[in-house]
């Protein structure tokens, strides 16, 4: 086996990575790496969780546009992130891209003009992989689509990246400490502060409707997803509707950032 000055260089660079598993700065030196492959603009480690806000585990300062922005996806609006809802059905673990886990409209949510394409802009990857705790993703965001070639970088990393991940988490001492509060909604304290909104309190089925719409999946998507017929789904979201007095996404979305705050 021939090895060049180049391949040494990544090899010592992956060491210092292993080295530092257990350190504080670890998820800022691996983006530094992962920067020295592929271009992306921003990133964030995070745990997403079944009955809690996700958990920040890192991120980059520069991150977002506005701190109240991030502080609103952790209020709620993660619950309308399309790799949030694919993340808990807990996908096999392994490289994930935008256009692969978002709902046919999601391009023309409010969620996406106000605060995706805000902070994220055009594109997106994870790395995500199932804990006990929930599953872990190291997002990658970019303001361009990312090529070809730069998707094939982080499927060639994967196989150690996501177990060298896996062990950073562990080895975290906030996660090793259970039972701390979010200090943020939960899932179901939000879904029942929307059911409580309307003229007459929603149904559990209209809330699910509600967030699927809010969420970018179109009527069409929102029977496929939910196993029911169209007519049914077309039933459900105009009583949602008539109960909470709007008549479009964007109306409806104004209404849970109203609830958040």
């Amino acid at each position: 086996m021939q090895l060049n000055v180049a391949d040494l260089v990544f090899h010592q660079q992956l060491g210092r990575l292993l080295d530092g598993v257990d350190n504080a700065a670890f998820w800022q030196r691996m983006a530094a790496f992962l920067r020295e492959h592929l271009s992306f603009d921003t990133w964030v480690a995070v745990l997403f969780r079944q009955e809690a806000p996700p958990r920040v585990l890192a991120d980059h300062a520069a991150n977002y546009a506005a701190d109240d922005l991030f502080a609103d996806y952790r209020r709620g609006l993660y619950l309308l992130d399309p790799f949030y809802g694919f993340a808990l059905k807990r996908p096999a673990a392994g490289v994930y891209r935008l256009d692969e886990v978002a709902p046919d409209r999601f391009r023309e949510t409010e969620y996406f003009r106000r605060y995706f394409s805000r902070n994220v802009v055009a594109d997106e990857i994870q790395f995500l992989q199932a804990l006990p705790e929930g599953v872990l993703s190291l997002s990658l965001g970019s303001k361009r689509r990312f090529s070809e070639q730069e998707l094939g970088v982080c499927n060639l990393f994967a196989p150690w990246l996501l177990p060298l991940s896996r062990l950073a988490a562990r080895l975290d001492e906030g996660l090793r400490q259970p039972g701390a509060k979010a200090g943020r909604q939960s899932r179901r304290e939000l879904e029942e502060a929307l059911r409580a909104q309307g003229s007459s309190p929603l149904t559990k089925r209209e809330v699910e409707v509600a967030l699927l719409i809010l969420g970018g999946y179109s009527t069409k998507g929102v029977a496929r997803e939910l196993g029911i017929s169209l007519e049914t789904a077309k039933v459900h979201r105009r009583h949602l509707y008539a109960k909470l007095g709007v008549s479009s996404q964007a109306a409806l979305f104004l209404l849970l950032a109203g609830i958040q705050s």
